[in-house]
């Protein structure tokens, strides 16, 4: 592993600060020029990051089992063992210490991030009978939701891990979950591009958002393709964003065209597509409403036409893009003025294969924490939208 210097946002509040001989002032927030900046490598595929509430901290998890922390301001990193399969997803608690994990045998572990070495605070056994595909903990800190490969959405309380109440209605598994801004209610999204709203008090359903452009299942198909891979809502919860794919051209690689729904909250209508600026063939795995409403996407891809992508919600085109390695996840520090991204970094062995070089031996995939400043480049000679680099493993 090796971390290379986050030189964008320091860099600029050092300048601020010796012009000004006193406390430093955030660069201007301005997406239009968004940039890449800090990497983080790592040997295995990571396919899940979040900031930490505090912003001292990222968290990742994927293929190696274990769950990796670095501090994002010095070279710090410990990690925690205890899946006993690959990671499927991970959520910080807003109001307190915590750490949510989950893996492909449907257990989640609660971890002390900031503590390294530390055991498991609590384990669910068996939050789902598959895999537990999506983790979301509500506004206030208090619950916890699962959702994955059984259908059933979960709640649990935040502080044992034990079950509050069980969400039944999905007829196929649940990708993606998001809590609304009030508190009150959450949405999750499955494989037939069925978006259900759940008032957490109740339990109860309260209505179906029609996401279905986000499947597919031709006559010559062996499985369903798409779903609604992500979900975010904007601030004032009067937008929901829903990422996927549309027009699955194969079950076999799943090639399609990656696609983001825009919904009124209101009326509960579809009312934008928004795509991507380059050609891509997977679905948009990660969103993000940015405080300006802003709303940022990234997608999966088999060539190297990846994109982080920003658009107003009513136009179809993004206004800016930048371009990146296939991305699975993505997240917004609490600063509101950086993004983060897990990318796939390619070893040269192809599928199953090995490379000529490396006879009898499989190479791993590797990973880059790709960091995006929201800002102007304070060292870019000229304004534009120069391809992100991601270093690729050598071996």
């Amino acid at each position: 592993m090796s971390k290379e210097k986050d030189s964008g946002l320091t860099d600029v509040l050092d300048d601020l600060k010796d012009k000004e001989k006193g406390a430093p002032k955030p660069p201007t927030f301005d997406p239009a020029k968004a940039w890449a900046d800090k990497v983080i490598k790592h040997e295995r595929q990571l396919v899940r990051c979040r900031f930490s509430p505090c912003g001292k901290f990222v968290a990742a998890g994927g293929l190696d089992r274990l769950v990796h922390v670095w501090e994002l301001d010095s070279d710090k990193q410990h990690s925690f063992a205890g899946h006993q399969t690959w990671i499927a997803s991970l959520a910080f608690n807003p109001k307190g210490k915590s750490l949510f994990t989950s893996d492909y045998h449907g257990v989640i572990h609660a971890w002390d991030y900031a503590a390294a070495g530390s055991k498991p605070l609590f384990t669910i056994p068996k939050a789902d009978a598959n895999i537990t595909r999506a983790l979301a903990v509500t506004l206030d800190g208090k619950h916890l939701l699962s959702a994955g490969d059984d259908t059933i959405v979960r709640l649990w309380d935040a502080t044992t891990g034990k079950l509050v109440r069980e969400f039944p209605g999905h007829r196929e598994c649940v990708f993606s979950l998001a809590c609304h801004p009030d508190g009150k209610t959450f949405v999750s999204g499955d494989l037939f591009g069925v978006v259900k709203e759940w008032n957490l008090e109740t339990g109860k359903t309260t209505r179906d958002l029609d996401a279905s452009a986000l499947h597919t299942r031709k006559a010559d198909f062996i499985a369903d393709v798409g779903g609604v891979r992500s979900l975010a809502f904007d601030a004032a919860g009067k937008l929901l964003a829903c990422g996927g794919m549309k027009d699955a051209e194969s079950n076999a690689f799943c090639p399609g065209t990656p696609v983001v729904l825009v919904f009124d909250w209101a009326t509960g209508k579809s009312t934008q597509q928004l795509k991507l600026a380059n050609k891509a063939d997977g679905p948009v795995n990660a969103l993000r409403f940015l405080p300006d409403g802003t709303l940022v996407g990234c997608a999966e891809n088999q060539g190297p036409g990846a994109e982080l992508a920003f658009w107003k919600a009513d136009k179809e085109e993004p206004f800016h893009f930048v371009k990146t390695g296939s991305a699975y996840d993505l997240d917004l520090h609490p600063d509101g003025l950086r993004l983060i991204t897990p990318q796939f970094v390619a070893s040269g062995s192809g599928g199953n294969g090995a490379r000529a070089k490396q006879k009898e031996r499989y190479v791993a995939n590797s990973a880059a924490l790709q960091v995006f400043n929201l800002f102007e480049n304070p060292k870019a000679k000229a304004p534009g939208k120069a391809p992100v680099k991601v270093p690729q493993k050598k071996v």
